[in-house]
């Protein structure tokens, strides 16, 4: 039975080409944008995880607190932790790693080139707390760190920009004219997720940036501390920790709000995947209008078509075709031409989701999402937009339909 009522919506399909596929259009171009869409958000929300799984999801950042002015709260205020303060922390329990930066922007120099960088002056743990790895070279040490070395250790992109394909390390670049030793290269990482260059830093000792190019109004403290905890279920109870041991080094007494912030990446992983979630469903239920529009086409037509076959539903139920079967013949019509620009939808969607993928450079996932909307639309879609013909060719009075001309 349903082999016989599908081989006859084919042959009624196929039988007006032009029109059936002008009514899939709809469908088609509607589907592949809600899986192009779906596709961009995941990709986003990949890049997203990558980026921060490159930082370590198990840090804790410090920094300062918000300012309050009149009841109103503000931004971040000014820095409030200091270099021994973060130092004081390396002690507390289910502690990996402890560092700190403080940083500014300056031309780097090397012969006669010449390049925009950002320069952190940190710590020697900075490369656990930032899962950075050495390629070339060396990192500097805590001795460096105590009597302010000029050792700088640079990113990827300093190399390429400064010495192309020369060895850089031993060599002395500039920065503000003060001469500093490259005495290691840093592995590459690529853009983080706002799109900024990880690679193009140099790194060196906090004590030695403080001396050599921004001292500041406050130089023995940090723009931003990180701290790693040794596992991600430990990290509450080291904020508490953090909190403790920082509400007492700077004598808050109780009552008094932090003059600090401790905030965990793994709320902020989520409030930023929270809201790549929102905006790929919300481009997605943009690109879901058009599957509306190709709905009311496939209506639209097998109305027309309930009325151009009056004669011939009338023959069907003159020779004791059951309602359900007329029924059944207009639904499975409209189902087939929903199916069929879904599935082609899909595949269009998914070419186009990997060829934006090369041209960008990123990984777009084929997602399972993909089949399971088209499957979902060819049926919702089929079935609404083909209920109404279907009820109306249903209802007619056989004789009525008979004399229709």
């Amino acid at each position: 039975m349903i082999y016989q009522i599908l081989k006859e919506a084919w042959i009624s399909i196929s039988a007006y080409k032009l029109r059936t596929f002008l009514t899939m259009l709809g469908i088609l171009i509607g589907v592949a944008a809600v899986v192009m869409m779906v596709s961009a958000g995941q990709t986003v929300q990949n890049e997203i995880t990558k980026t921060f799984d490159a930082m370590g999801t198990n840090l804790i950042l410090i920094g300062p607190g918000e300012t309050v002015k009149g009841g109103v709260r503000g931004g971040r205020g000014k820095p409030t932790v200091t270099f021994a303060d973060m130092d004081s922390l390396k002690g507390l329990k289910d502690v990996e790693a402890v560092s700190y930066v403080v940083n500014t922007a300056v031309q780097a120099v090397f012969g006669a080139n010449n390049y925009g960088v950002s320069v952190y002056g940190t710590t020697p743990d900075y490369l656990t707390v930032g899962n950075w790895e050495i390629e070339q070279g060396q990192m500097f040490t805590e001795r460096d760190l105590k009597s302010g070395k000029p050792y700088v250790v640079i990113g990827q992109t300093v190399v390429n920009e400064l010495f192309g394909l020369q060895n850089p390390v031993g060599k002395v670049i500039r920065l503000k004219s003060q001469p500093f030793t490259v005495i290691g290269v840093l592995k590459e990482k690529g853009d983080g997720m706002m799109g900024d260059d990880q690679d193009n830093i140099v790194l060196m000792p906090a004590t030695t940036l403080r001396q050599r190019l921004h001292s500041g109004f406050r130089p023995d403290f940090a723009n931003i501390g990180f701290v790693k905890a040794v596992s991600e279920d430990k990290m509450e109870a080291v904020a508490n920790r953090i909190e403790y041991q920082l509400r007492a080094r700077h004598r808050l007494k109780e009552g008094v709000d932090n003059d600090f912030s401790a905030r965990l990446m793994t709320d902020m992983v989520e409030k930023v995947r929270n809201v790549g979630f929102i905006l790929s469903a919300l481009l997605a239920a943009i690109a879901s209008i058009s599957l509306v529009v190709g709905s009311i086409g496939i209506m639209n037509m097998m109305l027309v078509s309930v009325t151009e076959r009056t004669r011939e539903i009338g023959t069907r139920k003159a020779l004791g075709a059951p309602n359900r079967w007329i029924m059944f013949q207009f639904l499975s019509e409209s189902v087939l031409i929903s199916f069929m620009g879904s599935f082609v939808g899909m595949i269009v969607g998914v070419v186009l989701s990997q060829i934006g993928g090369v041209i960008l450079e990123k990984e777009v996932p084929i997602s399972v999402w993909s089949v399971i909307i088209s499957v979902a639309v060819a049926v919702v879609v089929g079935v609404v937009s083909g209920l109404m013909p279907a009820l109306k060719a249903m209802k007619l009075d056989p004789i009525e339909a008979l004399r229709y001309q």
